[in-house]
């Protein structure tokens, strides 16, 4: 397994991913016709043009070729005046959680975070996901709880930061 800067070839197969993810983890929690709309085409154009922005930084974990996993982030967009950066996106295979994927892709843009001289950062999650706990394994603390519109529904997003990423990416990685 690879963790690797992500290329715009990587664009349907983070789409992908992002799409089964969602339509795996929020079933039951989001509305069923919300899931199943969500279209892989829809997903290849906004990350497509997240990554010909350069304002994204993305990395995809590859096994054997196959894109598994992906992280995507940069500057925190709501002008947070403590956390400087911000987790987007980070997606892995169901069949591939649990293996310190998700970890090594933090520790890949916390790193690059670092070079930017970005040495905080933050990460939204729902609530409601039953993986939001894998952020506090990983040294991230519990900031805040915010309601946002999702799928027609308002929702509880709770956020988890780490204060200095120049100490704490090296810890994330598995041991």
């Amino acid at each position: 397994m690879v963790i690797r800067p992500s290329q715009k070839a990587d664009v349907y197969s983070m789409s992908r991913i992002y799409v089964q993810t969602w339509q795996d983890t929020y079933l039951g929690v989001l509305p069923y016709d919300y899931l199943y709309a969500m279209s892989v085409a829809h997903y290849q154009k906004a990350f497509l043009d997240e990554l010909s922005s350069r304002q994204v930084i993305s990395f995809a974990a590859e096994d054997s070729g196959r894109v598994i996993g992906f992280i995507t982030g940069g500057y925190e967009r709501k002008g947070d005046v403590i956390y400087s950066g911000e987790i987007y996106t980070l997606y892995v295979l169901k069949n591939f959680q649990r293996l310190g994927i998700g970890a090594k892709l933090v520790a890949a843009l916390a790193t690059q975070f670092n070079h930017l001289g970005i040495y905080s950062m933050l990460v939204w999650v729902l609530k409601q996901n039953p993986y939001r706990r894998f952020y506090e394994k990983i040294n991230g603390i519990y900031l805040q709880t915010r309601r946002t519109p999702v799928g027609g529904e308002m929702l509880d997003v709770a956020a988890y930061g780490w204060i200095d990423t120049s100490l704490s990416y090296p810890s994330i990685l598995p041991h």
